[in-house]
């Protein structure tokens, strides 16, 4: 039906977060009959994604490729660096920070255990986070699940409560305020604060 340019667009466009073919069709034909400075505009930030933009070594938050190992959470000497909150996603580090409640240091995970599959995701940073905490046993003395709470948010939550049991650091989740099935990303500030303040330790 469709030519193979808006066909192959179609078929990367549509494995996007929260876009399905139609809604990558409609966008396809919307910057072919944009103006052409909105496509060249498109094309540059999307190469500047792949050249300019990488991760934190620590963390694993998005840092501008400028030469520095490290985002601007982790090389803060202000924040605290005996609190680490773990979170699915940049957004939800994002949404976290807008609260204003939270002043420590992040961990972005990439991702959630899956409710279909029992095998543990290889694209996950546990491993960086063991290894971050087992490095820094002197300073970490919280670890915050701030993952959301859904059945593969509690999947992830469980799994990553018996790792971080022989480290001896204390592990809290967030408490009131977010509703079962809910998204951090999508919770409003007061929410989330009421969520932070009121969280739990796991025992």
């Amino acid at each position: 039906m469709y030519p193979k340019p808006i066909k192959e667009f179609i078929d990367k466009f549509a494995k996007l977060p929260g876009i399905g073919p139609r809604q990558a069709a409609r966008l396809a034909f919307w910057l072919l009959n944009g103006p052409k400075e909105t496509r060249q505009n498109l094309k540059r930030v999307l190469e500047g994604l792949d050249k300019d933009a990488r991760t934190c070594g620590l963390c694993h938050y998005v840092i501008e490729n400028d030469g520095n190992d490290k985002c601007h959470f982790c090389d803060n000497p202000s924040r605290d660096h005996k609190t680490i909150c773990v979170v699915e996603k940049e957004t939800d580090l994002a949404t976290i920070e807008r609260s204003g409640t939270y002043k420590g240091l992040y961990h972005v995970l990439g991702g959630l255990f899956s409710a279909l599959d029992t095998a543990v995701p290889k694209h996950l940073k546990l491993p960086e986070l063991i290894n971050r905490i087992e490095n820094r046993k002197k300073e970490t003395e919280e670890v915050i699940l701030a993952l959301s709470p859904t059945h593969e948010g509690d999947l992830t939550a469980h799994y990553l409560e018996r790792l971080l049991k022989p480290s001896k650091v204390k592990i809290t989740r967030l408490g009131r305020g977010l509703p079962y099935g809910s998204d951090v990303e999508f919770a409003d500030a007061q929410t989330l604060s009421g969520a932070l303040e009121s969280r739990k330790e796991i025992k």
